[in-house]
């Protein structure tokens, strides 16, 4: 469950330490490493590159990373699905800058169905669901997704599914309509950017990187993790 103002600091040195340190490292887009249109490569050693072979359904490189137009169906396929569904912990982080809300701004999905995704819903909302119920993260902080801003998000899922939210390295406290818990069900994630096969809920704005681990990381991990990305990004 979320709690409340917990804030990562410290950690290891940026030039002691990479993601792919930490073990369970599923999904690495590095920021201006193997980015074209086309293909993003993985740099976590599993070759799981992020694809879109057709030209309009391409984001644009940009400062490193992909600059998603939410009217234009950009999205990309997963080389490989990564199951996060049922109890399946997970460690997801994302440096980014959201561009509008006029969609809800999909980061994973299914290729087909529109019932698993996890997304931006708007400024001060993430939505994630694996079937059954969703879990709506609604938070106290206003305005907390800003338009425009790039940012450092962090979203992890435990053994029990409860779901923890960190922007910039500091744990966000929900409101009191939230939800922290995910529901039951299945969800191997293999989309990029759009929901289901339209697609839709299309993502606007830039992800210039993007890391997934398959287990809840440690804390001091979470540490090492996030203190990475933001000296790295100027965060």
């Amino acid at each position: 469950m979320l709690g409340l103002g917990n804030t990562i600091i410290g950690g290891a040195a940026l030039s002691e330490f990479l993601p792919t340190n930490v073990s369970d490292l599923s999904i690495w887009l590095k920021n201006g490493e193997g980015v074209t249109a086309a293909q993003w490569d993985d740099s976590s050693g599993n070759d799981n590159h992020i694809t879109q072979g057709t030209g309009g359904n391409q984001a644009s490189v940009v400062d490193g990373g992909l600059d998603f137009e939410g009217d234009n169906d950009d999205h990309y396929d997963l080389t490989t699905g990564i199951d996060l569904g049922d109890n399946n912990p997970f460690s997801l982080f994302v440096v980014l800058k959201m561009e509008s809300y006029d969609s809800q701004n999909t980061i994973l999905s299914v290729a087909s169905g529109n019932d698993k995704f996890i997304e931006m819903q708007n400024i001060d909302q993430i939505r994630y669901r694996q079937t059954g119920s969703t879990a709506v993260l609604k938070f106290s902080t206003s305005n907390l997704w800003a338009l425009n801003e790039k940012m450092l998000v962090t979203i992890t899922k435990n053994a029990s599914r409860g779901l923890t939210v960190y922007k910039g390295g500091a744990e966000e406290a929900q409101s009191g309509a939230s939800s922290g818990t995910a529901g039951t069900g299945a969800f191997t994630a293999n989309q990029f950017g759009g929901r289901s096969s339209g697609p839709d809920r299309d993502f606007d704005g830039i992800i210039y990187e993007f890391l997934l681990y398959e287990k809840l990381v440690s804390t001091s991990e979470l540490v090492d993790i996030n203190t990475y990305l933001k000296n790295k990004h100027g965060l």
